[in-house]
């Protein structure tokens, strides 16, 4: 029976009825858009023996060309003995990011803000700010205090140049400054929002503001704690608590069901579970206690939280594959889906068609050769060994490993999404699903 069970799991069968099964979602033959079914098994395969080989317990993804649904598949397991479906609930993070960029740029349309106000009209503690700058070596003091060439400004924190950052990648991007920086993070209480803290998302932003940068602002493109501080300044700006913000201004027009920031109750049984691979063939279960890896803190149950104060714009994000696709279909649509339009096209063209950082490289997720927009990186060429598509295809990703990535020339949609720790081992595993989606287009 068991070998019978998991074998139907290899298949991508579900043994459980979901509440939303496929012919909800309106799948259509992959033909009908230009793509082929007999390339599109190729990512059965693949899907399947990343799961038989226990590098992930399941995942789910979605290729979508012309507005249409033409690959909508779900593998393995989303926690012990339950199987994954299409309607799994996942952990996004990340992904969070550009839905809260959307969120500004809405207010942004309405004239409640430019992109050029400084962050200072809004948030007073970001008035005055300093530099953290190394002195020369034999210097009596390492570091000093340098006043901003010019303040952080709204569109510093969309492209990710404001001189804020993670702590987490101080293991990635070893220097003594960015230490030093983290450092005055930690003794302040300032988390990177994974695992959540017990206060308002505006008392850390707060807090934040009023340590040192570790760059001028608009120098250096750096992945850091940007997005929470956009969190908040939709706050500010529209007078409403960020999530009722997004729900009420993208979730709902945007008929993503599934998307919360605190997931209901009701809904609980569908949140799939985080699974700590070592992606040789150990794959275990997190428990409900945080992952330590490093400065990295994760902590997985704190997507069973029905309710709480921290709402975090760069993190706490739960939605589906499918409502995901949502999200990102209005974006390849110039801003508009099934009538219900968030945004303007040349407003789109400005997020996730022109680069903002100049001639720094987006280096977190990808080679070098990604350019980043206001909310999303953005592939500059094909000269590069991570390559998603054509040149202009936008995407990002979450921690927890989830993906997706839109082809505005070949008007095609890319969703994967897995829950597995650590991230870094999924990037080999998305790079064949891009690989395998561009490879099925056959018109």
């Amino acid at each position: 029976m068991k070998k019978m069970l998991f074998a139907l799991l290899l298949t991508g069968l579900s043994v459980a009825a979901s509440p939303a099964g496929a012919a909800d979602y309106k799948v259509v033959k992959p033909e009908k858009v230009g793509l082929s079914s007999e390339r599109l098994k190729n990512m059965d395969r693949l899907i399947d023996r990343y799961v038989e080989e226990k590098k992930i317990a399941g995942a789910v993804v979605m290729v979508a060309r012309k507005g249409k649904i033409a690959y909508f598949r779900e593998s393995g397991l989303a926690d012990v003995d339950k199987p994954m479906q299409k309607d799994t609930i996942f952990r996004i993070v990340s992904m969070t990011k550009p839905i809260t960029s959307t969120a500004i740029m809405m207010l942004y349309e309405e004239g409640k803000l430019l992109l050029s106000d400084p962050v200072g009209k809004y948030i007073p503690e970001f008035r005055n700010q300093k530099v953290l700058v190394a002195n020369p070596p034999g210097s009596a003091f390492p570091y000093r205090l340098e006043p901003v060439k010019r303040d952080v400004q709204i569109r510093d924190l969309l492209a990710h140049t404001s001189g804020i950052l993670y702590l987490f990648l101080n293991d990635v991007y070893p220097n003594s400054t960015r230490t030093m920086v983290t450092d005055l993070y930690k003794e302040a209480g300032i988390t990177d929002g994974f695992c959540r803290p017990d206060e308002e998302i505006g008392d850390t932003v707060k807090r934040l503001a009023r340590l040192p940068l570790y760059a001028h602002p608009g120098e250096v493109w750096d992945y850091g704690l940007n997005s929470d501080v956009l969190g908040y300044l939709v706050e500010v700006v529209s007078g409403q608590k960020f999530d009722a913000f997004v729900e009420q201004r993208i979730f709902r027009p945007l008929k993503m069901k599934d998307s919360h920031f605190y997931i209901p109750e009701e809904k609980l049984p569908r949140l799939a579970a985080v699974w700590k691979s070592d992606w040789k063939g150990s794959l275990v279960r997190a428990d409900d206690k945080p992952i330590i890896a490093g400065d990295l803190c994760l902590n997985p149950s704190d997507a069973e939280a029905l309710s709480g104060k921290y709402l975090a714009g760069g993190a706490n994000v739960l939605s589906t594959v499918y409502d995901y696709f949502r999200f990102a279909q209005m974006f390849l649509n110039g801003g508009e889906l099934d009538g219900a339009r968030l945004l303007s096209r040349k407003t789109v063209e400005l997020m996730a068609a022109t680069n903002h950082i100049g001639k720094h490289d987006a280096e977190f997720l990808h080679s070098k050769g990604w350019k980043f927009g206001l909310g999303f990186a953005i592939q500059a060429d094909r000269e590069h060994a991570v390559d998603s598509g054509d040149v202009g295809t936008f995407e990002w990703a979450g921690i927890y490993s989830t993906r997706f990535s839109v082809d505005p020339k070949e008007e095609k949609i890319t969703i994967f999404m897995s829950q597995t720790n650590p991230f870094g081992h999924h990037f080999e595993l998305w790079d064949k699903v891009l690989v395998q989606s561009a490879s099925a287009i056959a018109d």
